[in-house]
């Protein structure tokens, strides 16, 4: 064999002994273009548990409206930020107000194309009705519009039996649900909010139920109705819509009246305005309980809120706002992105910059699944209410790399060297 190609030979084996050594090795530690993590100059890097709220004093606000209700609560949706609450987590009898949490149960658990027949308990219950007569099918989507514009409580009995055999296992279904979305002062024994001794929730847990309902666009699509009307066999039959606000106040979207002799008049009312400042829309929610003028009480807290709150974007869903180091990866990083707007409710006369606290390992090991979650944030606005912390997500898959990887990059200068003899 002539020398030359001795050679080559050799410098092959030697190429493929150190890429086996490559092999056996972990990845090289990744290099991250801009900073740490690559993050904005807004971002602050720590545990965002116990985050303390921004520095300085918030701009001053008007003093909130007197209300009549006994309990009463003000909660930006976007952000989960109280900007007003009176007796919050007061436990209080909740009426009907009690089937938003049923209607997520529903559309969860099962699809709105079910055939639902009604049972004689469904059928006796008192009450709010949509008026069904026992052995009477219906979907499970007129069911819910008759659950929710109508306020019926046959309709709750039909849809808990359905979705988990009984009353009584459904509401085991509604506790579950309420602590998973954090409502953890609530305690739920029926699908419809009759007065029942151990049934209770309070004003911040239902605007909590509420908010994670609202994200849902067939809930939101359906309590925004004013009417409806089902096909019961050849008659058609109209429901309308209990919320008197939907008629009374611009931008009202939403959700649920609810009335008992233990409650008193209760509300959760909901209300989206375009910000006269940024022409971006803003949502708030509010609930009053046990009020002598429940309409006029959500309407001066709505425009109390629009009037002195706007709505301050840091970064939008799904937009990059970073990079993590990945080991073992395809590729040395993996892009950061908020799974929903990161953002903070604060005075309208507020023109602070915002911060932002950021909880990030320092990095993470492949494969990465695009969505899954890397960290958290919390938006700081000055004063001292923060807004919920919101979930970063990987932006992109990550690959795990194998010897096959190593292998070829071990081996890629050899070929570029031979190549270019």
């Amino acid at each position: 064999m002539p020398a030359r190609r001795r050679g080559a030979a050799v410098g092959g084996w030697v190429a493929l002994g150190l890429a086996w050594l490559f092999a056996l090795r972990p990845g090289p530690a990744p290099e991250i273009p801009a900073g740490v993590h690559g993050l904005p100059p807004w971002a602050e890097v720590g545990s965002a548990t116990g985050a303390r709220a921004g520095a300085g004093e918030p701009a001053p606000v008007p003093p909130p409206p007197r209300l009549t209700a006994a309990a009463a609560i003000l909660m930006d949706w976007e952000t989960g930020q109280v900007l007003y609450e009176k007796n919050a987590t007061q436990k209080r009898p909740p009426a009907s107000t009690t089937k938003v949490l049923t209607a997520i149960l529903a559309l969860e658990r099962a699809r709105l194309d079910d055939v639902v027949t009604i049972s004689s308990r469904a059928a006796r219950v008192p009450g709010s009705s949509m008026y069904v007569r026992a052995g009477e099918t219906y979907t499970l989507q007129e069911l819910l519009y008759g659950l929710l514009l109508h306020s019926g409580n046959d309709a709750a009995v039909a849809i808990a039996e359905h979705v988990a055999g009984s009353v009584e296992a459904f509401a085991q279904l509604m506790n579950e649900k309420a602590r998973a979305i954090g409502a953890r002062s609530s305690h739920f024994l029926n699908p419809h909010g009759l007065h029942q001794p151990g049934h209770y929730s309070t004003a911040y847990d239902l605007a909590l139920i509420t908010r994670y309902a609202l994200e849902n666009p067939v809930f939101a699509e359906i309590v925004r109705q004013r009417h409806a009307e089902i096909l019961v066999g050849e008659e058609t039959r109209a429901l309308r819509n209990t919320n008197r606000l939907l008629w009374m106040y611009e931008g009202a979207d939403g959700v649920k009246t609810g009335t008992t002799s233990a409650a008193g008049a209760c509300l959760i009312a909901s209300a989206t305005q375009s910000d006269p400042d940024s022409f971006l829309p803003q949502k708030l929610v509010t609930v009053v309980l046990d009020a002598d003028g429940r309409w006029r009480d959500s309407i001066r807290l709505l425009e109390w809120g629009f009037t002195n709150f706007r709505l301050a974007r840091v970064a939008r869903a799904g937009e990059v706002i970073g990079y993590l180091p990945v080991a073992g990866g395809l590729d040395p990083w993996v892009p950061i992105v908020p799974r929903r707007d990161l953002a903070a409710a604060v005075p309208r006369a507020e023109r602070g910059r915002l911060s932002v606290r950021v909880d990030l390992p320092p990095r993470i090991r492949a494969p990465v699944a695009a969505g899954q979650v890397l960290g958290r944030a919390t938006v700081l606005p000055p004063g001292p209410s923060a807004g919920r912390p919101v979930d970063l997500v990987a932006g992109q898959p990550v690959g795990r790399a194998t010897w096959a990887t190593y292998l070829a990059r071990a081996l890629l200068p050899w070929l570029r060297w031979s190549a270019a003899r």
